[in-house]
């Protein structure tokens, strides 16, 4: 029975050999980065619950019915005003196609402060980091890489987060979803991290289509987590498809130590 566990050990050390030997060469075909830029929801922490308390808190004073968790977990990623529209419409669409859209949508816009203001003051109640996500941040840190959070979320909360888990010496840039006039998937904010940080090339580490459809905008890899907000969707179906999907951020490091 030793040598049969001896056996299965080493299968699955030649198999994750195999794995970091086909992900490097996907990231070969890119410059070695000088930066490393991070999305923040589902990749670097999970927010899920402090976004639905804050989404339920603002739907009730308006008087539309709650959202389930899992319903909010799947319209995260485009944004805090989206992800407001969707909850208001009890869909992933939003007021899309609805006869009366505008109205609606002026709805929205009218209740954003006020989220705001809900979520800025909850924002790290139960907010944690995901495994794995110090040590990324403190591997790119530590190789003297460039590292940047690049997100859809307001810009005020994420500070806030970033104080809160004690990264802030780990990051020298963060752009936020408000910080632009537009969000990812463009690559504007990409491009905008690496100006911040006086550099040209980089990765883009997430977990969503957005994170994705950037990182190939920004002519730049994208490396994808598993088990993050990506509207309920798995991440072997993206397409674009990432240069590399890991299990967890505990893989970045080693990813790093190669180029």
């Amino acid at each position: 029975m030793g040598g049969n566990g001896t056996s299965v050990n080493s299968d699955v050390t030649s198999e994750k050999r195999e794995l970091i030997h086909r992900q490097l060469e996907s990231l070969r075909r890119f410059p070695a980065p000088q930066a490393v830029l991070f999305d923040l929801d589902g990749t670097l922490v999970d927010s899920v619950e402090d976004i639905f308390v804050a989404a339920n808190a603002l739907l009730a004073e308006l008087g539309y019915p709650l959202r389930t968790r899992a319903e909010v977990a799947t319209w995260i990623g485009n944004g805090a005003r989206m992800l407001v529209e969707r909850s208001m419409a009890g869909r992933f669409e939003g007021f899309d196609g609805l006869s009366d859209a505008r109205f609606r949508t002026a709805e929205v816009d009218a209740a954003m402060p006020r989220f705001r203001a809900i979520y800025e003051q909850i924002c790290v109640e139960h907010t944690t980091p995901l495994v794995g996500a110090f040590d990324a941040l403190a591997a790119t840190h530590t190789r003297g890489l460039g590292v940047a959070i690049v997100t859809n979320k307001p810009l005020a909360p994420t500070e806030r987060i970033i104080d809160a888990l004690g990264w802030r010496p780990l990051v020298s840039v963060v752009i936020g979803g408000d910080s632009l006039p537009v969000r990812k998937p463009d690559p504007s904010p990409l491009f905008e991290a690496l100006r911040r940080l006086g550099h040209e090339h980089g990765w883009m580490i997430g977990d969503s289509a957005n994170d994705v459809g950037a990182a190939r905008a920004a002519r730049m890899p994208s490396i994808v987590v598993r088990g993050g907000y990506n509207h309920g969707m798995s991440v072997e179906s993206l397409d674009p498809a990432p240069e590399v999907i890991v299990d967890t951020m505990r893989e970045i490091p080693a990813l790093l130590a190669t180029r």
